[in-house]
C-alpha cells in the first residue's frame, strides 16, 4: 500500500461526511458516542485479558483485545 495513512483517514472522513443524513451537530455527537462505545469494548477486552474482574476470571485472551483494537484505529 503506497498511500500515506493520513490520506486514507482523510478519504474515510470525507466519505462519512457525505454519507450522513443528520445535521452536523448531531453527527458529531453520534460519532463521539460511537467512539466511546468502541473504546469501551477495547477496555472490556483488556480487563478480561488481564483478569482484573474477579467475578469473571480471565474470559478474554490478548488476541481478543488486539482484534477489538484494530478496527477502532479506523473509526
Amino acid at each position: 500500500m503506497n498511500t500515506h495513512p493520513w490520506d486514507t483517514v482523510d478519504h474515510l472522513h470525507a466519505w462519512l461526511d457525505s454519507a450522513t443524513g443528520v445535521p452536523p451537530e448531531q453527527d458529531l455527537l453520534l460519532r463521539m458516542l460511537k467512539l466511546s462505545e468502541e473504546v469501551g469494548e477495547v477496555s472490556r477486552a483488556v480487563i478480561g485479558a488481564t483478569g482484573q474482574n474477579p467475578r469473571k476470571g480471565v474470559p478474554d485472551r490478548w488476541r481478543n483485545a488486539s482484534v477489538r483494537r484494530c478496527p477502532r484505529q479506523v473509526h
